[in-house]
């Protein structure tokens, strides 16, 4: 009989060890999800600053390159032409096209800018839900 309750001990004691490794794991994990989501709030909160930078240098650049391109443009067109009757035509017309095409281009690269809604529109919006009241 004593090797019976050795053997059920042996058992119990496993059991117990099992148990125990498993709440440590569980215990360690919690702890590493702690401390990977703490990781990302900290990395977003260093990344935010920096994203805000590189949008305004994106704006800033857009809006330098649609100054520049209008420049172009205005040049272009006091551009005196001479010479003969043909060729005042063609330069005429390769300088309209070419105005054009910058004008294009400066659109393309203007920033978008946000529309503000307009104090009409606020008022309308106001008196509308009066009206409903």
């Amino acid at each position: 009989m004593a090797a019976r309750k050795k053997a059920g001990k042996k058992k119990a004691t496993r059991k117990k060890k099992g148990a125990a490794k498993k709440a440590r794991a569980k215990k360690l994990v919690a702890t590493i999800e702690k401390e990977i989501a703490d990781l990302g709030k900290q990395v977003d909160k260093r990344i935010q600053p920096l994203l805000k930078e590189l949008q305004k240098a994106e704006r800033t650049a857009g809006t330098e390159g649609a100054r520049m391109l209008r420049e172009a443009r205005k040049r272009l067109n006091k551009v005196e032409i001479k010479g003969h009757s043909e060729v005042k035509d063609f330069v005429r017309r390769s300088r309209r096209e070419l105005s054009k095409a910058l004008t294009d281009l400066e659109h393309t690269v203007r920033p978008k800018r946000k529309k503000k809604a307009s104090k009409k529109k606020a008022s309308k919006k106001k008196a509308r839900r009066k009206a409903r009241a």
